[in-house]
């Protein structure tokens, strides 16, 4: 099996970088061709916070290489305000929007809040609606998430697993 490695950042978009990685007269709408010029990925943190438009994902399509990979961030919406509850017609239009990257759609990232405990139903419930032939990748915030079942109910539906490093809170010892 081949694995493959894609080193990139959460997001491109931050003005403290102009002098430090984008040359300071690089105009904004040059970043995303500039970085991934260095990186092979990236991850889309806006649409977290809202639906970017149509255009927007055309343009993020248009602007980077061939062999490029967005990692998006899925909306606030369906994990935080939502909780995965009655969230299909929410995902089904982010989906739609996230496809317009083609080729180039990574996983799509959903972060659950960290006051959002365990619940396998909910979980599970969520599952059986998303679309295959999508990466689909979780990241717990509260402990509890940590746990064999869980893991087992993600491989059931081929679901990833975020690995991430994050002050006072332990990942489960098997990734220690």
């Amino acid at each position: 099996m081949l694995l493959r490695y894609y080193i990139g950042t959460s997001g491109w978009h931050y003005e403290h970088w102009r002098g430090r990685f984008y040359p300071e007269k690089l105009t904004k709408a040059k970043w995303l061709e500039f970085y991934a010029g260095h990186f092979t990925t990236v991850e889309l943190n806006n649409s977290f916070y809202r639906l970017p438009s149509e255009a927007a994902f055309a343009t993020w399509h248009d602007s980077s290489p061939a062999n490029f990979i967005f990692a998006v961030k899925v909306s606030r919406f369906i994990t935080h305000i939502k909780r995965l509850k009655n969230s299909e017609e929410a995902a089904e239009k982010f989906v739609s929007r996230a496809k317009i990257l083609g080729g180039k759609l990574g996983p799509l990232l959903y972060q659950l809040p960290p006051n959002m405990h365990r619940n396998d139903e909910v979980l599970e419930s969520f599952l059986t609606t998303l679309p295959r032939g999508i990466k689909h990748v979780f990241e717990f915030r509260h402990h509890s998430w940590f746990d064999d079942k869980v893991f087992e109910i993600l491989h059931k539906y081929d679901i990833g697993f975020c690995i991430f490093d994050m002050p006072l809170l332990c990942l489960p010892r098997v990734f220690h």
